[in-house]
């Protein structure tokens, strides 16, 4: 059934007879639960003469909060749940705690996802704030190894990725935002369990996903809140929510639930007995031994230490939410505590940074997404001749055209901007050959070496505000040819399909008859390809090049939950070190222009830099997203001061939604 349901008043007679096998008369529905990514409707069911059929079903569908649904998305967890239901649930024989499916969909590309569920009315969901009794801690956990029992001898399908794809610079981002939040109501001793974990995780997770740990199906999220109990003459238990669902460390399900779900004192009065039921259940010849089992629950206990932490900085934030996700940590926190677990941990380290691959500087497939954009983006800065440029190729395949500007600014002269937002979209060459733009790009030694030619017919504005509020300038004539050359490492986003590498730049730009010529002057190239929605959150993107060497790039990403830092700080003495914090604080005036501004880079073992923004040409645009959404997109490049008095240069971007 390929129908999409995006609300619960998308539901119908039709869609319901369809997916039942039964004629529906009529149905009424009401909200159960409060799940953060998803929501949950009971519909109670009523049937044409002589049929009959289930009295109610459970319709899951995506979360109505707009940053939840984006993350649900983005995250690819309503695809994941929807493929166990369709692909995985069927095959896991005997396994009576999975609740049968009806009907299932994921479509991106029209925001609908659904799953219609068997209903285990009458039955009592799970309360982690609570904690698991002693009877609904022993069902689940000989639930799970029954599951696990099962699916140790199956053959994943191809889909179901392997868990561990978060790194610890972007674990160590997350947690600095929690504390930034939260940081009153964490204990200290928890404090030093989170960070005695994230300073070697890289080195965990690289052991923990070697070739000889054992791996199995994972729900991935095994905890109270996504378990039904259903009471009578005896007590039935259901799993729901796998939306988290991988192929991962086999005792990582197990050591979250016991970490999670049941009380301190619970656990440390029964967690043998417990370890015990989930091992007798996974049946005869298990691949580990009982004390293997035991060891293995132990060093798999921090895995659920970023579901408590993680989470909240990507969720819309509610006060369960605050209460769940600080119990989820106190809880896990005292259990490696308690096993004395961080003794099984390695030496800390910091986290080496990605290599870029020299085969990413030319095009990739696209994605069927209609916000899929592959960008190259391109700038330079000299503050003797008081002239910045900046020069974004946007190829966006699924939309009536791609994105083409290019915007020349500077102290005493106008604004300069070629700007068209369906300009033809370029072939694997990136050339663009258009009316208005004739466009070549073209990486002449790949990560070393990038030459970019426009002939454009752009616009001139003495106030560049009024680019935000979609006026036009006056005609002027653009001729640009300039190559940047690279003169640091290239870096690899983590977070995201992403690099950025510091740059000198040489060439020529023609405005009319006035003619520039830049002579390795400081500058930045960088290439991102993926599903890019530019309307979603605000962001600060930055780089500036300082005299004695030091490059500096950070992105602060502002979401209502906290900001997330990325980037990097390199320099003669200092390789590539990435960044742990970006502190951006701006003043900006009433046409949406920034006047002011100050930037913290922090990164682990480093003096804190401080940089401050000395704006010196704006150059911003407008931005429409396909539905309507609009952004302001200030850009200026500056001249910039540290604390210790070195300067330097680059550029800044701000998003801000609208």
């Amino acid at each position: 059934m390929s129908l999409s349901i995006h609300t619960v008043e998308d539901l119908s007679v039709e869609f319901l007879s369809t997916a039942l096998g039964r004629k529906v008369h009529k149905f009424s529905s009401d909200r159960i639960g409060t799940g953060q990514v998803g929501e949950c409707h009971r519909v109670h069911l009523e049937y044409t003469d002589g049929e009959t059929g289930p009295a109610s079903v459970v319709i899951k569908l995506a979360a109505s909060g707009t940053q939840s649904r984006q993350s649900g998305w983005k995250l690819g967890i309503y695809e994941r749940e929807s493929r166990f239901y369709s692909d995985i649930a069927p095959t896991l024989d005997g396994c009576s705690a999975i609740v049968k499916s009806y009907s299932t969909v994921a479509d991106r590309d029209r925001d609908g996802f659904h799953i219609l569920l068997e209903d285990i009315s009458p039955a009592t969901v799970g309360n982690d704030l609570i904690g698991a009794s002693l009877d609904e801690a022993r069902l689940a956990v000989q639930a799970l190894g029954t599951i696990q029992g099962v699916a140790l001898k199956k053959t994943p399908p191809e889909w179901l990725d392997v868990g561990m794809k978060a790194s610890q610079a972007e674990l160590q981002a997350f947690w600095k935002g929690f504390l930034g939040r939260y940081q009153d109501r964490v204990k200290t001793e928890h404090r030093e369990v989170v960070e005695r974990w994230l300073s070697c995780f890289d080195k965990y997770a690289e052991t923990l996903m070697d070739s000889k740990s054992q791996r199995c199906l994972v729900h991935g999220d095994y905890r109270l809140d996504n378990m039904l109990f259903r009471r009578g003459q005896s007590v039935s238990f259901s799993i729901v929510d796998w939306q988290m669902v991988n192929y991962g460390p086999v005792f990582q399900d197990l050591a979250f639930f016991l970490g999670v779900s049941v009380p301190t004192e619970t656990r440390r009065a029964h967690e043998k007995e417990l370890v015990q039921i989930y091992y007798d259940a996974l049946g005869p010849n298990p691949p580990f031994s009982l004390e293997e089992c035991i060891g293995g629950v132990h060093r798999q206990s921090f895995l659920g230490l970023p579901m408590a932490f993680a989470s909240p900085m990507l969720l819309e934030q509610t006060d369960r939410g605050d209460d769940m996700f600080l119990t989820m940590l106190d809880r896990l926190a005292t259990y490696v505590i308690d096993t004395n677990a961080v003794e099984t941990l390695p030496k800390p380290g910091l986290p080496a940074p990605l290599a870029v691959d020299a085969n990413d500087e030319g095009a990739h497939p696209a994605g069927e997404d209609p916000l899929h954009n592959e960008s190259w983006y391109f700038d330079v800065a000299d503050v003797e001749q008081g002239i910045g440029v900046w020069i974004r190729l946007g190829v966006t395949p699924n939309q009536p055209g791609s994105w083409y500007n290019a915007l020349i600014s500077g102290p005493g002269r106008p604004t300069v901007a070629v700007v068209d937002f369906e300009a033809p979209t370029p072939g694997s060459d990136l050339v663009i050959n258009s009316d208005r733009i004739k466009a070549t790009h073209s990486p002449d030694q790949p990560l070393k070496e990038y030459r970019l030619t426009l002939i454009g017919r752009g616009e001139s504005f003495d106030d560049p505000s009024a680019l935000l509020r979609g006026e036009k300038g006056s005609p002027v004539a653009v001729h640009i040819d300039l190559t940047w050359y690279t003169t640091g490492t290239p870096y690899q986003w983590r977070i995201a399909t992403r690099y950025e590498i510091p740059c000198t730049v040489s060439g020529t730009i023609l405005v009319d008859k006035t003619v520039t010529t830049f002579t390795h002057a400081p500058g930045q190239r960088d290439h991102s390809w993926g599903v890019r929605d530019w309307w979603a959150f605000d962001w600060v993107w930055s780089a500036f090049h300082l005299e004695d060497g030091t490059h500096f790039h950070g992105v602060q990403v502002r979401l209502p939950s906290g900001s997330i830092p990325i980037g990097y700080i390199q320099s003669p003495t200092i390789p590539i070190a990435e960044l742990s914090g970006v502190d951006v604080m701006e003043q900006v005036s009433p046409d949406g222009l920034p006047q002011t501004a100050l930037i913290k880079y922090s990164s682990a073992g480093l003096d804190d830099t401080v940089l401050h923004i000395q704006p010196r040409g704006q150059a911003p645009v407008r931005l429409t997203a396909p539905d309507g959404r609009v952004s302001f997109f200030p850009r200026l490049w500056a001249e910039v001061r540290a604390q210790d008095g070195r300067k330097g240069v680059g550029w800044i971007e701000w998003n801000f939604c609208q």
